[in-house]
């Protein structure tokens, strides 16, 4: 039985006595299978031109593949730059470069760096590969602490960034985790290395550079080797936030329905800290930020007071979480904009809550119109009674917050078709002729 990859141990060992190369292949060897893809995110800065030379000087002996992702965030006057920078550098190396470019929207209420961050990890995380390296080092572990800690944050944000954990279908690993920048400047200058410095690394408007420019050095002067202390408490808290989450997963487990999905009524019967708990864990599995400690707060004092007929809904950042019919549903399409009243067109249309599929049955339909339901429709499914689209579509299970969204059919002002429902009586009776469309919904997302 093999723990690690099929690598070339001697040719590694001869290596042994440099501290970057000894502590990526500590950080790559579980798991790593031969042959596997790694990427890196390549920024052109010091810490991931030190981490790239690394992992090229390992790739052969420890058996993978290397590629690369520069994130082009059109930022700053020299990104065009940066990208060429990284480019010529893995040619010369021998590694695939891709850039890709990101827009980053400044008027969505959040923050330059936390819109540039969460472009970038989409990137990352469309990416190909099987393992993903970033070249988060020491200080980043420490300056994100402290960051976290003037926030107010509580143990999972002063666990801060993981060494390793799952991004979409990739291994996220960070082998430089327990590397000093300080360290790693001297490394990358006894190789004789080349790298880029990102301007904005200088710019005390932005809070990490302040913290790592103006707080550190200040506290550095009274205890020296607070780097390393800061680091080895983000360490411990990794630790409290894993037992945490092992109990988050045992009181989840206890409070599942039948359905399997977390049963509201079943969670009232905890402790709310242990609801925040649960919560916490089962909205960040699915891959949700939960924007503040506050909204999570919110949504564990309305579920702890949710009656079972009632509907309650908490906005979690660009999120809807909704409390209905004892399950928590996720409405992660919110945001998304509703398609413009058009006419009905043989083909495919996406909606925010599934595909409208409109078949090719004959001659291509004429004057009926498509667009979304909203409220107040009356309509008369074929053999079924007259009465609100909303109390068919809530007999059918369709959630509340979903039924305005769907999609109708009009000819000539009347309701002649319904997502889920299908075509109406009238239709039937005066066109003589079924409509051959398909509603085909997306999956729901619940806890």
């Amino acid at each position: 039985m093999t723990t690690g990859p099929d690598f070339d141990r001697d040719s590694v060992d001869r290596d042994s006595a440099d501290p970057i190369l000894t502590a990526v292949q500590k950080a790559l060897v579980p798991g790593l299978k031969p042959g596997a893809r790694v990427l890196i995110g390549l920024s052109g800065g010091l810490d991931s031109m030190a981490l790239l030379h690394a992992l090229a000087k390992l790739r052969e002996p420890m058996n993978f593949g290397l590629s690369a992702l520069h994130v082009h965030h059109g930022l700053s006057p020299h990104a065009d730059a940066w990208a060429s920078f990284c480019t010529d550098q893995c040619k010369a190396l021998g590694v695939n470069c891709q850039v890709m470019r990101v827009d980053i929207a400044q008027d969505q209420g959040k923050g330059l760096e936390q819109a540039a961050r969460e472009k970038r990890y989409a990137a990352l995380a469309s990416a190909s590969g099987d393992v993903l390296c970033l070249a988060h080092h020491q200080n980043d572990r420490a300056e994100t602490l402290l960051l976290n800690l003037f926030r107010g944050a509580s143990a999972t944000g002063l666990a801060g960034v993981p060494g390793s954990r799952w991004l979409g279908d990739k291994r996220l690993v960070r082998p430089l985790m327990g590397v000093t920048r300080l360290d790693l400047a001297a490394w990358v200058t006894a190789q004789g290395l080349h790298w880029i410095e990102d301007e904005s690394n200088l710019d005390l408007r932005y809070r990490r550079n302040f913290v790592r420019h103006r707080v550190l050095p200040v506290i550095a002067d009274s205890f020296p080797g607070i780097v390393k202390v800061l680091a080895r408490t983000a360490s411990q808290m990794q630790e409290q936030l894993a037992l945490i989450d092992r109990l988050a997963e045992i009181d989840g487990e206890r409070c599942r329905g039948p359905s399997g999905y977390l049963s509201v009524g079943s969670l009232q019967g905890l402790p709310e800290p242990a609801v925040r708990n649960v919560l916490r864990y089962a909205l960040t599995r699915t891959g949700l930020q939960i924007p503040s400690a506050q909204r999570l707060q919110t949504l564990a004092a309305q579920l702890m007071t949710a009656r079972p007929e009632a509907e309650v809904f908490v906005r979690m950042g660009e999120v809807g979480v909704h409390l209905w019919r004892d399950q928590i549903w996720l409405d992660t399409v919110i945001k998304l904009p509703l398609p413009e009243t058009q006419l009905l067109r043989v083909g495919e249309s996406v909606w925010p809550d599934g595909t409208l599929q409109v078949n090719a049955a004959g001659a291509e339909p004429m004057g009926l119109e498509v667009r979304p339901l909203g409220r107040g429709q009356q309509f008369q499914p074929a053999a079924r009674c007259r009465d609100t689209v909303t109390e068919h579509l809530r007999a059918k299970g369709v959630p509340p917050w979903v039924r305005p969204r769907l999609p109708g059919v009009w000819f000539n002002g009347k309701l002649v078709w319904v997502a889920v429902l299908g075509q109406s009586s009238d239709w039937m009776n005066e066109a003589r002729q079924a409509l051959d469309v398909t509603w085909i919904p997306s999956a729901s997302v619940r806890l």
